[in-house]
Order: structure tokens, then C-alpha cells, then sequence
């Protein structure tokens, strides 16, 4: 594969210096950091000698830039080009999943100075996903548990035994990369690479996968930028009225953060009490059946003196919902329903 010229010199220059030293440091961080059934990354870097062939791939600052999937079962170094500002870790990588597991380490920008203040130690710094926090420390407390247990019923040989010491403990140590950084990856699932030049929280690779325009924060205009749609929401950025009811999704998250807070209705239903009446206004029913219903009937995002609270079953409070109440109205022939 031809690289560019930067990355194939600092990428030279890296294997010859430390490869070595970091194989070990890799092959030891697979055998210590994954264990039990759910643990598919544990020893996928083993030599060559003792399993199959693992991928290598590289990702330069030229497909950084334009988005790349990382893929799994791969060995993957990337660098972040040289005149970017800084990104967040699951921005770069497009996931805020907290239950994925994916690693990494990033070379420190001068080697042999890091390495004389590092000593013994690796130099540069390690990044894990949350969920593989969550997995390492579950089997660290697994480890402190087995090692300090009282069994019970000891034969000579079980106190002749050895018990191993828990794993050493790798620290989370990068939620931003800087401009240059030369990075090392391995993941469990595939993750969207890219930057954010909108700054919309949504990566090149994450929104050219949704179909929104990566130069423009808020794509379809309602208000909640894309990024925050497609993590949090879970909303559409390429339609304003996901659930179709009416009200755009930036009237239903009201601050548009992303996040249903207390006076929000859900941008996802049309019926967030599920009170049989649409948060907004919309039609239900077909042909003759057809009605024009819904709680917000000027939709704008408030409870107005003649509307429910299509965050409330029961605006009143009673054990008749909205919805009853609308055709109990209908029923008796009211004017003002």
C-alpha cells in the first residue's frame, strides 16, 4: 500500500525503534485484559508461530480526513492529520455506545525522549471504549475476589500452590487526539472513522452512512444537530417530524440536547402518554374515517388554555385518559373537542 511520504517515515521510524517492545506489551495486554466466554479479542495478537495470520492495516491522514471503517480482527494504525484541531476520542471514532470494547496506544511524538523518561516502561498513552473499561475492571475485581477467597478443605499441594497476582491495571489515558498523533487500534466491532468539520458531534464516515451533509450541523433544519439525532435521540437527521405527529423534532427536545428532560415529548412517537391522541396534530384513519387529531393543536411546543398535555395521560389527573375524554366529547355532541 503507498503511503504518504509523513506517515511512511514516522511509521518506519516507529517499527524499527519500539515494534518490538510494543508486541510484547500488546500480546501481554490481550492475554491480561480480555478473559471468560464473551471475551473474542483474547489473543488475536499472538505470533504468527501459535496462530493465524492477524491484518495489519494503516489509515493515513488522507483517509481520515475523507472516513474509513475500521475493521475487526485487525491490527490498525492511523494517524490524525497534521493541521486538524483536536477530537474527542468517540467522535473520531463515531460511537457512544458504552457497551462496545475496542483499545489502542498512541506513540508519543518524540520516541527517544519518551523513552528515556518512560525507563522501563512503554512510552506514549493507552485509549479504551467505556465498555472495555467496564470488562477489565470487572475481571480485576474478579481476580482480587479469587485471590483473597478462604478455601476450604487445603491439601499440601494446594498450599504448595502459587496463586497468580491480579493482572496489572492499564488506565484510560486519551479522550482527545491532537494533530500528528500516530495511533494503534483494535476493535470488536467496526467503528466509522472520520472528522467533524461541522461540529455537529458526527463524524465525515458517520454522517456520509446516514445520508446528512457533513458540512452543515443540523441537516434537515429542525433544530437538533445531527450528530445528536443519530446518538442520542435516535430521531431522524434527514426528516424534521421523525414520528410524523406534527411537531419537529427540535419543538419536542425542546433545548435540543439530544436528551428527553422533564417537559419534552418524545420526537421517536406520536403519542408520548399513549393517551390515544398525537403529541402534535395529525391525521388518523382513512376515507370517511379520517379525523385531524392531536394535543398540540397550534404546535408550539406549549399547553395552551383549550389543548391537553400530550405529556400527560390524564391532563386532569383522573382515571380517564385525554384520549377518552376527546371521544366521550365527540360523543355528546360537544363543539369544542
Amino acid at each position: 500500500m503507498a503511503l504518504q511520504t509523513s506517515l511512511s517515515t514516522k511509521l518506519l521510524g516507529w517499527m524499527t525503534l519500539s515494534l518490538g517492545g510494543m508486541c510484547l506489551v500488546i500480546v501481554g495486554y490481550a492475554f491480561l485484559g480480555f478473559g471468560g466466554t464473551s471475551a473474542p479479542l483474547t489473543g488475536r495478537l499472538l505470533p504468527a508461530a501459535y496462530r493465524k495470520e492477524v491484518r495489519w492495516r494503516v489509515i493515513s491522514p488522507r483517509m481520515v480526513m475523507s472516513g474509513a471503517t475500521i475493521p475487526t480482527d485487525t491490527n490498525v494504525i492511523f494517524e490524525i492529520p497534521s493541521d486538524t484541531l483536536p477530537i474527542l476520542r468517540r467522535i473520531l471514532l463515531g460511537s457512544y455506545d458504552p457497551d462496545i470494547r475496542y483499545w489502542g496506544y498512541c506513540l508519543p511524538p518524540d520516541y527517544d525522549q519518551a523513552k528515556a523518561v518512560a525507563g522501563d516502561r512503554l512510552p506514549g498513552r493507552v485509549f479504551l471504549s467505556e465498555g472495555e473499561r467496564d470488562a477489565r475492571q470487572e475481571l480485576y475485581e474478579k481476580q482480587l475476589r479469587d485471590r483473597f477467597s478462604i478455601p476450604t478443605n487445603l491439601t499440601e499441594e494446594d498450599l504448595n500452590e502459587l496463586r497468580e497476582k491480579p493482572a496489572g491495571r492499564i488506565e484510560h489515558e486519551v479522550e482527545s487526539f491532537e494533530a500528528g498523533n500516530i495511533c494503534y487500534l483494535m476493535t470488536q466491532v467496526p467503528l466509522a472513522m472520520g472528522l467533524d468539520p461541522d461540529d455537529d458531534e458526527a463524524n465525515d464516515q458517520v454522517e456520509r452512512e446516514y445520508g446528512t451533509n457533513p458540512l452543515v450541523a443540523d441537516t434537515d433544519g429542525d433544530g437538533v444537530s445531527d450528530g445528536r439525532e443519530i446518538f442520542f435521540l435516535h430521531s431522524s437527521p434527514t426528516r424534521r417530524d421523525t414520528d410524523g405527529d406534527g411537531l419537529i423534532d427540535g419543538i419536542e427536545d425542546a433545548n435540543h440536547n439530544g436528551h428527553l428532560d422533564r417537559g419534552d415529548t418524545d420526537p421517536i412517537k406520536w403519542d408520548t402518554d399513549r393517551d390515544g391522541l398525537p403529541d402534535g396534530l395529525m391525521k388518523l384513519g382513512a376515507g370517511r374515517n379520517t379525523k385531524i387529531l392531536g394535543e398540540d393543536k397550534n404546535l408550539n411546543g406549549t399547553v395552551d388554555a383549550d389543548e391537553t398535555d400530550p405529556r400527560k395521560w390524564s391532563t386532569v389527573g383522573n382515571d380517564i385518559s385525554d384520549g377518552d375524554r376527546y371521544y366521550q366529547c365527540l360523543l355528546t355532541g360537544g363543539s369544542n373537542c
